[in-house]
């Protein structure tokens, strides 16, 4: 057995290890009950394996995530599964990365940063496609690099098939063919003919979305999440600035500022150095979509510059391989207490500004499954109905996925702000034995008369202060 593969092997049963503990510690996002409903809706009903595109998303995850549904009773444990084998695949990808630009120890320092910061963990371990994206983005970069030192027809398949694969996942991933583009002409200082071929099949596995409807919707879509070039050029420092601060609070906290900054302060000192094209390809790689999507994103979270974090990973581990690796675990100390928490104390956990949504407010899934199997059981008795605040989303969406074919239960989504009881929920008291309503407190806008209509039969609290609620129509 070679030593990369023992190195490897190694690396990677650590890596389970550390992803698969608690994998559902942390509750059900609102994106991941959506894509997870979406993936149940494909496993009943093939034909409509174009529904993300009704809403602008691409299907790739959600297609993937199928299968695992098949195998995991779970199905947030079967999407997390699947983020799990995809940071698995960066994991492998950044040591062959790491190891072709830089040596051995750049690459075992790379594959150790990947493993303890958080920022890679907690992606890790959530049902989102951005994983799967930053997985491709990885890949790339990698077939990139080859194209550029290997032209040939094999390689600019393979680069293409990945930019394609990439497109299927999330729009971002127009960042990689640029890129690679770029890549191409920096290292062979030629006309990029074989990464435009590349760009031309990731185009023509983009366009596979059109035999779906509501093709249009995935760039009406988009415009939701970017300003118009217009309103850039009137404002090119707003949102740039905030995203910035938003970048270093996401940073000192997902990498560890000392980690951050002791890795800037040894760059200098480093093994490489700056006229190196391949260093300036990495450093493109993580810089320009960062400040892309800085420049242009009317909403900006952590989720979205993830694909920018494994060429960051490299290029501090490149400065960092001059040191032992006594003072490397010494640096990622603090990391290991914060995978801890994340890990088995997620209720307890504070999270970055832009991620508070992970575990606070109505996008956080706090007693979804408790709710769910307590309604569960209630079905084996009775025919049971329940209205949900919101009608997509973290309910009733976060809602189906646990209950998706239980006989004698069904869920209805009964919208937001409303200060009566839903009327459907009204009509359905003659027709269900039993009829119920689950709402976060927080918006519950109901007069003492309409609640004294109903009984609460359960009450789960969230880390902010809010609880879920469920009641039953007397």
């Amino acid at each position: 057995m070679t030593k990369n593969l023992k190195l490897l092997l190694f690396f990677s049963g650590l890596y389970f290890l550390t992803r698969l503990v608690n994998l559902t510690s942390l509750p059900v996002f609102c994106d991941e009950a959506i894509y997870l409903r979406w993936s149940q809706i494909m496993k009943s009903l093939p034909e409509l394996k174009f529904v993300p595109v009704s809403d602008g998303k691409q299907p790739l995850f959600m297609w993937l995530t199928v299968p695992f549904l098949a195998v995991f009773r779970d199905p947030l444990f079967a999407g997390r599964f699947l983020s799990v084998l995809a940071g698995w695949g960066s994991l492998l990808t950044i040591f062959f990365l790491a190891k072709k630009l830089f040596d051995q120890k750049t690459a075992v320092f790379s594959v150790l940063l990947y493993l303890f910061l958080p920022f890679s963990f907690f992606f890790d371990r959530l049902a989102l496609a951005d994983n799967l994206l930053s997985f491709f983005g990885l890949l790339s970069l990698y077939f990139s690099l080859k194209l550029a030192d290997k032209p040939n027809p094999k390689n600019c398949l393979v680069l293409g098939t990945i930019l394609g694969l990439s497109w299927l996942t999330k729009s971002p991933a127009i960042y990689f063919i640029a890129l690679s583009v770029f890549s191409f002409v920096l290292i062979r200082k030629s006309l990029p003919i074989y990464p435009i071929i590349s760009a031309f099949i990731a185009f023509c596995f983009f366009n596979l979305l059109r035999l779906g409807p509501e093709f249009y919707m995935i760039g009406r879509r988009n415009l939701d999440y970017v300003w118009p070039l217009a309103d850039i050029l009137r404002h090119p420092f707003d949102p740039l600035r905030p995203h910035l601060l938003d970048v270093f609070r996401l940073y000192f906290q997902f990498i560890s500022l000392p980690l951050f900054l002791f890795s800037l302060f040894s760059i200098k000192n480093s093994k490489f150095k700056i006229p190196n094209s391949k260093f300036i390809i990495l450093f493109s790689w993580w810089l320009l979509p960062l400040l892309a999507n800085a420049a242009i994103a009317k909403v900006f979270t952590a989720r979205y510059i993830l694909f920018t974090l494994p060429p960051l990973i490299i290029l501090l581990s490149a400065a960092l391989s001059r040191f032992s690796f006594p003072v490397l675990l010494i640096l990622l100390l603090p990391n290991l207490f914060y995978l801890y928490q994340l890990s088995f104390h997620p209720f307890q956990t504070t999270l970055p500004p832009t991620e508070s949504g992970y575990t606070r407010d109505w996008t956080s899934g706090w007693g979804i499954s408790q709710a769910a199997a307590y309604l569960r059981g209630r079905s084996l008795v009775a025919n049971i109905i329940v209205g949900t605040e919101g009608s997509f989303g973290t309910l009733p969406n976060g809602l189906q996925i646990y209950v998706e074919k239980v006989p004698h239960l069904t869920i209805i989504g009964t919208g937001l702000a409303y200060t009566s009881l839903p009327e459907p929920l009204i009509n359905a008291r003659n027709y269900g034995d039993e009829v119920y309503l689950l709402l976060n407190q927080s918006r519950l806008d109901l007069t003492p008369d309409q609640i004294a209509k109903l009984d609460l039969v359960n009450s789960y609290p969230k880390p902010d202060g809010d609880r879920l609620l469920l009641f039953r129509f007397k």
